[in-house]
This record gives structure tokens, C-alpha cells and sequence, in this order.
């Protein structure tokens, strides 16, 4: 690189300012309409901060476990030096989510002053998470003169191409191209995504940075043996052990899993399956799982449990035969990651960052349809081989080290990079 060049490059980031207002990026995933955004922001900007990066979160109490009955705004450092920012919702929001994008004005404004008064450092960077976050972003990155950077996390258009029955915000999509047209960068969790932006919105290629997410290897990994849970072949003293971790919404197919379940036994009289499903009621649309098993003749057979911390998440993961990742889309599939980390074989839908993510047959199996029928007949296939199984754990588990929140943050850099450098081209 000329000294000019380099003279001229965007420089790193000494202040970002992370904002997921629908949902707090410290909420337990599976719970409400917290998941894999929830994840990504909290890992992203832990991994931001400890490159040195001064960052701070901007959320909203509507995730009860963070309001601490106090009337007003407040901030707080965590011990790894971020802060988090929570801002005060009015009850008619709390009652109604949806209610929250009339508030954004409010919101934006008051975290403005929060933000000013945590810390005089010029704020560089504005990331915004999912749209409605973006909305309110547009009014802080201005008043802070920062470059603005969005990730939508699902797009609307694409959720309903695959979902039509999907319920969704009516005014999502002008959103989406108001903050798309606003934001100096966008980023992508896959490259699939990256041209869903271009397809949806005519976004330039030069906008949209691929930021794959990562895992935490250090409690995402393998069993101290990895081989054991295959040592043993499945019959009636070993039963099919299957995991369904995420929201009871259908969009992310739990009713798959179970129906799946049911058609299990009828292929497999002879052996025992047993379902975990990990997760918690979200939405107006929610899965009643207990109904449901009760329905297919399968309450015996599936159990349902709060959503996990990720050390008891990885337990159950660890002692899986497969996880069974459902959804109707997926901007990535985060459990489907994680899941892979622990050397456990995913049967995924054939669509978004799954499509991308998983290797057919390799690190698990990709499954074109949703019908129950042919879940079933794929689990019976994987439980049918006999050393296919283990090859598949450990692809897996291979395959999964090639991702970290490290490389994910060097990533979200490069972006931060990319819409200074944006800025710098755009004429006043």
C-alpha cells in the first residue's frame, strides 16, 4: 500500500454504538422475541470491545428481566467495559410491541442524551440491529454526524416469500428502504443475503459487507469423547435423541418437529424417540407444544423445557443425535452453528443461511420440503447408517472452527471501514 493510500484509509473505530431497541441483546435467546440477533449483537459487541473498541448498547426494558422498577432511563458498564443504555417504554408499548415504532422519536432522542452523557469520544459508528431499531438510527446517526451501518437480520420481503401466512408489521418494507437508502453499509450475515439486498432493494455491491456471525468455541465443542454416542447402535435400549432449540412460533417449525416425531414411530416402531425442545411461546401465533404432542400421540415422547443458557444449550446439544432446524427461513441459523460446534449432525431446511451453512450429507442434512413425512424418512436414513453418523460429527465440529466472533468482529470493522470510506465519496 502507497503511503497515499494509506494516508487516506478510513481509520478503525474508536466509538460504536450498538442499538436493538424491540429486544435486549443481554436477553436470554428463545425466550420472547429474543433469539439469534439477541446473540450476535451481545457476542459482536463483546468481541468489538475487547479489539479495544469503546461501545456502547442502546436498548428498551421491554424485556422484563431488565426492568428494575426505577421511573426513569439509566446506564450501566458490564464488567468487559461495554455499557448498556436502557431506556424507559411507555406501558401502552409494553402491552403491545407493536406500538413501540410510534415511540422512535422519544426513544432516539433520549438516547441521544445518554449516550452524550456516558462519554464526550466522538461516536464513529452506528450499528443498527433489524428495522425497527434502523428507524430510530437514522434520527441518532444524524444528530451524532456517525456513519450509519444496518443489519436486517430477516428481511420482511424474503420472510414472507417463504412464510406468506407469516404476520408481519405492514409498514416493514417502507421501513426497510428508507433505512437502506440512508445507510452508508449494510451488512449480510450470508452471501445469499447479500444478494437478496441487491435483488430486494438494488443495493450496489459495494454497500453490503458479508458479516458471518460466530460461535463460542469455548462452550460450543465436542464431548471429551466425541465417538461415544455412536459406540452404542439405536434399538429399544437406545433411543433416537432429537433437539428443537429455538421461539414456539411457526415460523420456526416446532410443529414440524413434532409432527416429524409422529411419523418417527410409525417408520421405527422398535425404537424409542425422544424430542427436547428448548424454547419458550412468541407471538400472537405461538405453538402450543404440549397440545400438539398430545394431537400426533406423542406426549410421551417429547419434552419441552425454558430456553438454556449456552452451557446447558451445548449439554443438551452434546448429547443429541441431531438437531432439527425447521424454519421457514434463516437469515443464518445460529443453532445450527452452534449445534455443529458440538459435533451434533443438523437436519435443516433447505433455505437461506442454512442452504449455505450446511453441507448436505456432510455436516448434516438439508431437507427441500417441510412435511413432517420426509423429516422422519431423513432421520430414519441418518439413524439407518452405521458409520455415516460419526463422519457427519466430526465434518461438523471441523467445519464450525472456521468460525469465531473474533473473525466476526475484524468482519463488522471492515464494514465500519467500508461507510467511512462511503462517506468520503458521497459529495455534500
Amino acid at each position: 500500500m502507497s503511503e497515499d493510500s494509506a494516508a487516506h484509509r478510513p481509520e478503525d473505530p474508536k466509538r460504536v454504538v450498538m442499538m436493538s431497541l424491540h429486544t435486549s441483546p443481554l436477553a436470554q435467546a428463545g425466550r420472547g422475541d429474543a433469539g439469534g440477533l439477541n446473540v450476535y449483537v451481545n457476542a459482536l459487541s463483546r468481541a468489538l470491545a475487547a479489539r479495544g473498541t469503546e461501545v456502547d448498547i442502546v436498548t428498551t426494558d421491554l424485556d422484563s428481566e431488565y426492568d428494575d422498577g426505577s421511573s426513569g432511563d439509566s446506564c450501566r458498564s458490564l464488567s468487559d467495559g461495554r455499557r448498556v443504555h436502557v431506556l424507559r417504554v411507555c406501558d401502552t408499548c409494553r402491552r403491545d410491541k407493536s406500538r413501540l415504532i410510534e415511540c422512535l422519536n422519544d426513544l432516539a432522542h433520549r438516547a441521544l442524551q445518554s449516550l452524550q452523557a456516558a462519554s464526550a469520544r466522538r461516536v464513529d459508528v452506528v450499528h443498527s440491529h433489524y428495522w425497527i431499531s434502523g428507524l430510530a438510527a437514522l434520527t441518532v446517526s444524524s444528530a451524532l454526524d456517525a456513519e450509519l451501518v444496518h443489519t436486517m437480520h430477516t428481511i420482511g420481503a424474503v420472510k414472507h416469500e417463504r412464510d406468506p401466512c407469516a404476520q408481519e408489521d405492514p409498514r416493514r418494507h417502507a421501513a426497510e428502504e428508507r433505512i437502506v437508502s440512508s445507510a452508508a453499509q449494510l451488512t449480510a450475515n450470508t452471501a445469499g443475503e447479500a444478494a437478496d439486498l441487491q435483488r430486494i432493494f438494488g443495493v450496489p455491491e459495494h454497500r453490503i459487507t458479508v458479516v458471518a456471525p460466530g460461535v463460542d468455541l469455548s462452550v460450543f465443542r465436542p464431548p471429551a469423547r466425541p465417538d461415544a454416542r455412536w459406540e452404542q447402535p439405536w434399538g429399544p435400549q437406545r433411543p433416537v435423541r432429537l433437539t428443537f432449540a429455538g421461539r414456539l412460533q411457526p415460523h420456526k417449525g416446532p410443529q414440524v418437529a413434532v409432527a416429524a416425531v409422529g411419523h418417527l414411530r410409525q417408520l421405527l416402531p422398535e425404537v424409542p424417540v425422544q424430542l427436547t425442545v428448548a424454547g419458550r411461546q412468541s407471538g400472537a401465533d405461538a405453538v402450543e407444544i404440549t397440545e400438539l404432542a398430545a394431537a400426533w400421540g406423542v406426549s410421551d415422547a417429547v419434552m419441552l423445557t425454558d430456553p438454556l443458557p449456552h452451557p446447558q444449550l451445548a449439554q443438551l446439544f452434546r448429547g443429541s443425535d441431531a438437531v432439527l432446524v425447521p424454519s421457514y427461513s434463516e437469515s443464518f441459523g445460529l443453532v445450527a452453528l452452534e449445534a455443529m460446534a458440538c459435533g451434533t449432525p443438523v437436519l435443516a431446511h433447505q433455505v437461506g443461511g442454512l442452504a449455505e451453512l450446511v453441507r448436505h450429507r456432510e455436516t448434516g442434512l438439508l431437507i427441500d420440503t417441510l412435511e413432517p413425512a420426509v423429516w422422519a424418512q431423513q432421520i430414519r436414513w441418518l439413524t439407518s447408517q452405521t458409520h455415516r453418523p460419526r463422519r457427519i460429527s466430526q465434518s461438523a465440529a471441523q467445519l464450525a472452527q472456521h468460525y469465531s466472533w473474533d473473525s466476526t468482529a475484524a468482519r463488522a470493522v471492515k464494514a465500519y471501514r467500508q461507510a467511512s470510506a462511503h462517506i468520503a465519496r458521497t459529495p455534500s
